[in-house]
């Protein structure tokens, strides 16, 4: 009888985990599905326009853009990533 109990002890505590484990990703997931900053731009010129454009005064003097980085511990909640532990 006692292992019985036990076991519905057991099996209660692990559904209770899962269930809060559940709601927990569930009030996270906007942060999940939200997107990421990356902004794709297509080039309508042709490639012999491009070339003419980048003359070597303006490959000197030009400067590389930032890029976006994506952070787990930002868009994940901490438990799920380890960097973030």
């Amino acid at each position: 009888m006692a292992a019985s109990k036990r076991h519905w002890a057991a099996f209660a505590t692990t559904m209770t985990v899962a269930a809060c484990g559940a709601a927990w990703l569930a009030s996270s997931w906007d942060d999940v599905k939200r997107g990421n900053g990356v902004i794709v731009h297509r080039e309508t010129k042709s490639p012999e326009e491009i070339r003419k454009y980048w003359t070597p005064e303006r490959i000197r003097r030009a400067e590389p853009a930032e890029m976006p980085v994506w952070n787990p511990c930002e868009h994940f909640p901490s438990l799920l990533s380890p960097d973030c532990w």
